[in-house]
């Protein structure tokens, strides 16, 4: 199952990271598009994606 997040200010990165830091499938968005999330936020693994893709309900 993959888990979308939208947000990626200081409540939106943690569970992303978290989540990809223990082997999920993460999308994150914010509302700016996905050249503008922090390299900090993908660190583990979660792929940046415009906010339509992340509330996709889905398996990745």
């Amino acid at each position: 199952m993959g888990i979308g997040v939208i947000g990626t200010g200081a409540i939106g990165k943690t569970p992303a990271r978290t989540f990809s830091a223990g082997g999920r499938d993460v999308q994150v968005a914010n509302s700016r598009g996905p050249e503008t999330i922090d390299a900090e936020v993908l660190e583990f693994g979660a792929q940046a994606v415009r906010a339509a893709d992340a509330v996709q309900a889905r398996t990745w």
